[in-house]
């Protein structure tokens, strides 16, 4: 195209697939085929709904704008290439910003760096207004992308991403890095990305995970999917948003245990509650991990492997409970 090849990830080639299909496995290709039907000024003009190339206007000194094609100026090697996230510059709080409206029922807003100032009693001082920058595609488009988007994270390249319990709309990115002369790209050096948002039933965040010129693998969907899948895991249970399998959520308070009972459980665990688990044998680091896990809170002493538990393992205790865990050196 305009002396320029684009070829599939894979370097397959795939026939006739959905546009569902072309999302979930990030098919160059299918982007492709759509960018040029859709032509230079309708592709730039949605491109620009959703607030690219132009500053959000945020409440931070010197915000960039990103760099966007005029129609008049592209090329077909233009389209094609802007179609699959080159030949564009944008910024990561843009991208946020984006990928909001599409949460927000295809309403582009204006972001805050702070939504509210309160006083020492708890009373608001002040607090950021919602401003609607525009409609940037319709309530029933946004859904049906949103549903698309789920089914990246459930089925297709951002498995990596998903929560149990949880059901996350999201996109990997795998970007070529481009040079600092802005002479093209350069071989071998890639900016990896995920983007997403959660709950879908009522999303409360967005994350955006970019790792700049990884070794190795460097492909979205293996390296920065699943920092993302760690936080939305854990911001999930801070905000007290419980996983639909009824799981219990780490609380955003911590108490000490109020009752101790000891038991094998069956079934599903009360909401509220959580379960000990084995710890004996682990390192500092597994039994903090598994302690976070359950909804727990570990009180560690010592040095080496976990010898021993305040709590024995199965045990049912209230949610954010304290677990005291002893470490000896072997």
């Amino acid at each position: 195209m305009s002396g320029r090849r684009i070829k599939n990830w894979s370097g397959d080639s795939y026939g006739d697939i959905s546009f569902i299909d072309v999302i979930k496995n990030s098919i160059n290709t299918g982007f492709v085929e759509v960018g040029m039907k859709l032509g230079a000024t309708r592709l730039t003009n949605y491109t620009r709904a959703f607030g690219f190339g132009q500053a959000t206007n945020i409440e931070l000194p010197g915000e960039g704008e990103g760099i966007l094609f005029k129609p008049e100026n592209m090329r077909d090697s233009d389209i094609a290439t802007m179609s699959i996230g080159q030949s564009i510059a944008v910024t990561p709080l843009q991208l946020i910003t984006a990928v909001s409206a599409i949460a927000n029922d295809g309403v582009l807003l204006r972001p805050h760096i702070i939504k509210e100032i309160q006083n020492e009693d708890g009373s608001v001082y002040s607090a950021a207004s919602t401003q609607v920058v525009r409609q940037a595609i319709s309530l029933d488009a946004s859904r049906t992308l949103t549903g698309t988007l789920e089914k990246v994270v459930s089925e297709g390249g951002a498995r990596k991403a998903s929560v149990k319990g949880y059901r996350i709309a999201g996109k990997t990115g795998t970007a070529e890095k481009l040079r600092e002369d802005g002479g093209g790209y350069l071989a071998g050096r890639y900016i990896a990305s995920f983007v997403g948002f959660a709950p879908i039933e009522d999303p409360q965040i967005v994350v955006l995970v970019v790792l700049d010129d990884p070794h190795g693998i460097y492909y979205g969907g293996e390296i920065a999917a699943p920092v993302a899948g760690e936080i939305f895991a854990k911001v999930l249970r801070y905000l007290n948003i419980h996983p639909q399998s009824g799981q219990p959520v780490i609380p955003t308070t911590i108490s000490k245990a109020a009752s101790v009972t000891s038991a094998s459980p069956a079934g599903t665990i009360p909401v509220g509650k959580a379960i000990v688990p084995e710890l004996r044998g682990k390192t500092m680091r597994e039994a903090g991990d598994l302690i976070t896990k359950a909804g727990l809170a570990m009180v560690p002493e010592g040095t080496g492997m976990a010898d021993g538990q305040s709590i024995a393992p199965n045990t049912i205790v209230d949610a954010g409970s304290e677990v005291r865990v002893y470490f000896q050196a072997r």
